[in-house]
């Protein structure tokens, strides 16, 4: 039976729909509940399918057990879903960190609610789990044997709103089996032939391809860090390939904090930067402070895998930020992303400088020439001596199409114009003033227009330390350099027009930072009164004029009645505080 249930896994990935019926007959057509049960899980395991898990064993309630009948348009589904084995990852990272000795937390980062979720599962703390996650999610994790990709599924769809989309599933009919092969790779280490010849994790993790896949053109969350650890994570005995259920077994032998008597499981992974960055004709140059550039970046060379296989993808790069910086940034990015604001896909990794890319001469492709040059080779060279050549580097998907805000004007961009510019600007200088991120101009935005849709991207989040926060609590949503008086306006029509949407964003963000992001990008209480003197300005949105005349230094807000039509609409029309320009800017 091994090898059909491995079959049908391996058929519902590959999305072949007469596999599926094929393999599942051999399950269901004698046991009909270990194919319900197969379905709940795979659909966890490959598809981060939490809605599909709970429909199918809610609705097919045959009496005493499920038919054969009932599952069959639940095996067409699954097959036709969307996959990522986003939750399988999730869950073994999560182990790492409790091996650490971290305990988790269930109002953290992804990682830290999983691991707090994963130690009252080990902890057989049921009770607990039942008052975080519902009666619902505990009867699907007690049906498919207490497996925590229950949770794990339910943490990343509650972040990520790319998985929250892929909920909804097609139920269909079943085509007639035809018989299929067994093919060499459905035998793998959970096969009796897949042990007996030596089949371990390397196997099974080659041929983890997932067709239809989520994650289009970069890794899966957490795929690099948990391969690594299934391929090299040993025990004290030095015995590898150790699933989760192995490392919770050792953290409760070892009885004590993990990071006290036992090493890291993994010492952190360095990768040569000629391995990871091709450099050619068309990278470039960004930046003078550290060296920033847009080239394709290998990002299957941190994957363990021995294939030898190179998947280039063109990103945004930034070396030498110190790795305190880079967290902040890409802690900005998930709770972006939380926000159903633009976020692409972030990652951190450490690259050791091999002396053989010249970054000065990338640099000095950029607008400031041999000026960027000098100052990324001081910056190199910095690096060298004090890091042992080691640099903290973030990776981000390119934002195509992006313009920087700085380049749009009224005149020739049609971006201005969208009924939505005024809106999304507004939420993403709301965004950067809430988590506190400096140098908030025209310059580190981006905006581009998708299909009659507005995206404005936040770039280059930095921390802003006490000093910096103190000087920009009077600048209202500007921190450094002003902002187009016409951009200012656009976000005060948001304010004034769309006053319950600003508010329900601001809603929003205080329960995700409460939640999730405040000992993330708040430790220390380093945003308290920034938070404070923003709430205490909006005040429920009652004082419109005064909300623009704050945050964006617009005063003056008049109701304009026009005919159109024979019919009346409201227009605003603003202006300039004293110390700007005194002209009136018409809306």
């Amino acid at each position: 039976m091994a090898i059909c249930y491995s079959a049908l896994q391996k058929s519902f990935r590959s999305g072949d729909l007469n596999k599926t019926s094929f393999w599942s007959h051999q399950i269901g057509d004698l046991y009909p509940n270990a194919l319900r049960k197969r379905l709940c899980q795979n659909s966890l395991e490959d598809a981060c399918g939490l809605n599909f898990a709970l429909s199918c064993l809610k609705n097919t309630k045959a009496p005493k057990k499920p038919s054969f009948e009932e599952l069959n348009p639940y095996v067409t589904a699954l097959t036709g879903m969307k996959k990522t084995h986003s939750a399988a990852w999730l869950n073994r990272v999560a182990a790492d960190h409790l091996f650490r000795g971290l305990s988790g937390d269930p109002k953290g980062d992804e990682v830290e609610q999983a691991a707090y979720a994963l130690k009252l599962h080990s902890e057989g703390s049921e009770s607990e789990l039942l008052s975080l996650y519902g009666e619902e999610l505990m009867g699907l994790y007690k049906y498919t044997n207490k497996d925590p990709l229950t949770f794990m599924c339910k943490i990343l769809i509650s972040g990520r709103p790319e998985l929250a989309a892929i909920q909804g599933f097609a139920l269909g009919p079943l085509p007639p089996p035809s018989p299929q092969q067994v093919l060499d790779h459905y035998n793998d280490k959970h096969t009796k032939l897949g042990k007996k010849l030596g089949r371990g994790y390397q196997h099974f993790l080659e041929n983890l391809i997932l067709h239809n896949p989520v994650y289009v053109g970069s890794a899966e969350p957490y795929k690099q860090q948990a391969e690594h650890l299934y391929l090299n994570f040993k025990d004290s005995k030095g015995k590898g390939e150790l699933r989760v259920k192995h490392v919770l077994d050792l953290i409760k032998e070892n009885k004590t904090s993990a990071s006290k008597t036992v090493p890291a499981a993994v010492p952190e992974v360095i990768f040569k930067d000629t391995d990871v960055l091709k450099i050619d004709s068309d990278t470039v140059g960004l930046g003078f402070k550290n060296a920033t550039f847009i080239c394709p970046v290998n990002m299957n060379i941190v994957s363990p895998l021995k294939s030898g296989d190179k998947e280039y993808i063109k990103k945004f790069v930034k070396i030498g930020e110190s790795p305190t910086d880079l967290n902040f940034a890409l802690q900005c990015s998930h709770f972006r992303s939380s926000l159903n604001l633009p976020s692409p896909d972030t990652s951190i990794a450490t690259l050791k400088l091999s002396g053989d890319i010249n970054y000065s001469e990338i640099a000095s492709l950029g607008k400031g020439g041999d000026k960027w040059r000098t100052s990324i080779s001081r910056k190199i060279l910095q690096i060298l001596k004090n890091n042992h050549s080691n640099a903290s580097t973030l990776f981000v998907d390119v934002f195509t199409s992006g313009v920087r805000l700085s380049d749009i004007t009224a005149s020739s961009s049609w971006i201005y114009w969208n009924e939505n510019f005024g809106i999304e600007l507004l939420k993403v200088l709301l965004f950067r003033k809430f988590v506190g991120s400096k140098d908030t101009n025209a310059f580190n935005l981006m905006a581009r227009e998708v299909n009659g849709e507005v995206q404005i991207l936040s770039v280059d989040e930095n921390e802003a330390g006490k000093e910096r926060l103190r000087e920009s609590m009077g600048k209202g949503l500007e921190t450094a350099q002003r902002i187009k008086y016409d951009f200012k306006v656009k976000c005060a029509e948001a304010v004034a027009e769309r006053t319950e949407e600003v508010g329900e964003f601001l809603e929003k963000m205080k329960r995700l930072w409460e939640e999730r992001f405040e000992d993330l990008l708040g430790k220390g209480g380093r945003m308290k009164e920034t938070h404070r003197k923003l709430f205490r300005e909006w005040d429920g949105g009652k004082d419109v004029v005064g909300v623009c005349r704050k945050w964006l230094g617009v005063s003056d807000v008049e109701v304009v009645k026009k005919e159109k039509k024979k019919t009346k609409k409201k227009k605003r029309k603003f202006e300039v505080d004293e110390g700007e320009s005194k002209k009136r800017t018409k809306t």
